[in-house]
């Protein structure tokens, strides 16, 4: 089963359990036919014109008041009955789910973002991310590197505790397993999208 997710600047690829990642401009259609989600306004008509592409955004099932859910999120929320779904990319999303009924979410900006944003303000706040690191954010920073790690971190993980209270919250994302470590409740699971993608192909039989 070849599944594909196009995200705004990569797509991700999992191909009978391999699972890849690729800029958007390296995508090269298959042979094959494969299932595919996509987020990139700019991808949608060369894919619907692909005669082996299927795309699971009319299939997915979804319960929810929110207007102009994302398909990846969409995709996301199916898959889980009942907890917090962090999606953390080059955006991180957050949705909530009750009950199989998505309650809401909202938006942040990425790890990376969050970055990029101090070395705007000034370059003197330029800093190199360290990734994968577990940073002290109930200590007061005493640099200016662990002041904005801080910054990042704790702004970040708080947003994530007031909103899910108890519950479970399933990570997934490039920085999924780095803002798991903060959170005693956690699952990362790398491959919750394309487990959510298998589900909705089996349930729909598409």
């Amino acid at each position: 089963m070849l599944l594909i997710d196009f995200g705004n600047t990569h797509a991700s690829i999992y191909d009978n359990k391999k699972i890849s990642k690729i800029k958007i401009e390296e995508f090269n259609p298959p042979k094959r036919e494969f299932y595919y989600i996509n987020v990139n306004p700019l991808l949608e008509k060369e894919l619907e014109n692909l005669p082996n592409s299927i795309n699971l955004d009319k299939f997915i099932i979804l319960k929810t008041n929110y207007k102009g859910l994302g398909v990846d999120r969409k995709a996301l929320c199916s898959f889980i009955d009942d907890g917090v779904v962090v999606d953390a990319g080059s955006a991180i999303t957050i949705d909530i789910m009750e009950n199989k009924v998505h309650k809401g979410g909202f938006i942040m900006q990425g790890i990376s973002s969050y970055y990029k944003s101090y070395e705007n303000i000034s370059i003197s706040l330029k800093q190199e991310r360290v990734q994968n690191s577990l940073h002290d954010i109930d200590k007061l920073p005493q640099t200016t590197r662990e002041a904005i790690e801080f910054s990042i971190f704790k702004s970040i993980v708080l947003t994530i505790k007031d909103i899910s209270k108890d519950k479970k919250i399933y990570f997934c994302g490039g920085d999924g397993l780095e803002l798991s470590r903060y959170f005693k409740n956690s699952i990362f699971n790398q491959e919750l999208m394309f487990d959510a993608l298998k589900k909705i192909i089996k349930d729909t039989k598409c």
